[in-house]
């Protein structure tokens, strides 16, 4: 879900958790985790501490979800 929304949001380069999670009305901890588990994957780079952003990744912008 956190995935096809950044691709379908693609206008915005970077992000940060509370943004996705506002955009998606989930909590910022389920996104936080889900991002770190995306990062894992090669899917989303985390970038600086604070705040934390989050960019997708050529495998990110790249992957079909149906």
């Amino acid at each position: 879900m956190i995935l096809n929304y950044l691709k379908n949001n693609n206008t915005i380069e970077s992000w940060k958790a509370k943004d996705i999670a506002e955009g998606l009305s989930i909590s910022s901890r389920t996104v936080s985790g889900s991002l770190r588990k995306l990062a894992n994957d090669g899917f989303v780079e985390k970038i600086g501490k604070d705040p934390v952003i989050y960019i997708l990744t050529n495998k990110g912008k790249n992957i079909i979800i149906d």
